[in-house]
């Protein structure tokens, strides 16, 4: 019996674990998917843009000297890659990448 509930106490730690890993790396972190929009509006001056998905809702990306960006010129009407975590009510990027995603 003793066997059984430590067993149990075991799986349960580790189910913690994983869903806590999973909850992190979720599609805001950066191991969660990548979103894509077009970009309708950028602030470069406040290191901003604002991206519309496919589902027609805007959202505001901000970026800073971590992030890392690739691609195309970011310009209005540019479609484009991202990842990033909502932080003080502000949804930061991870990473961008302007353009189409080419497979390697």
């Amino acid at each position: 019996m003793k066997r059984i509930l430590a067993l149990s106490v075991v799986v349960a730690l580790c189910a913690v674990v994983a869903l806590a890993g999973d909850e992190k790396m979720g599609d805001k972190g950066k191991g969660g998917k990548a979103n894509e929009g077009v970009i309708t509006k950028v602030d470069a001056a406040g290191k901003m843009m604002m991206v519309k998905d496919a589902s027609g809702k805007e959202t505001a990306i901000y970026w800073n000297d971590t992030t890392k960006v690739a691609g195309d010129e970011m310009k209005e009407g540019s479609k484009v890659h991202w990842k990033g975590a909502e932080k003080d009510g502000k949804m930061w990027a991870a990473w961008v990448h302007v353009g189409e995603m080419k497979k390697m």
